[in-house]
């Protein structure tokens, strides 16, 4: 068995990080540090996920790649979005209370 979790996500179609952990015997964890370290530190090697396709995939044509850039953009549009809130409750923090 490899200890290269890339040899384990396939091209032509998402494999769930289950089947990931159940192929390779890592733990969800682990198998989410492999990816994400192949994400950060090896630009040749592209891994997607979607939230419409459950898993991970290795992509084989271009349109996937501007459909995982479409998404991406989208959650950092959302985590901008909440970062925003955090901060003006923050600024405010001695004005008003949290409301709770």
């Amino acid at each position: 068995m490899t200890d290269r979790i890339i040899d384990f996500i396939p091209y032509d179609h998402y494999v769930t990080r289950e089947e990931l952990v159940n192929l390779t015997g890592f733990s969800d964890r682990e198998v989410r540090r492999r990816i994400n370290k192949i994400r950060t530190t090896s630009p040749e090697t592209v891994i997607i996920s979607s939230s419409t396709q459950k898993g991970y995939k290795r992509p084989s044509t271009y349109k996937e790649l501007e459909n995982c850039l479409k998404e991406s953009r989208a959650r950092v549009r959302q985590e901008f979005a909440k970062q925003r809130q955090l901060l003006i409750l923050l600024r405010n923090k001695d004005q008003r209370g949290l409301g709770v």
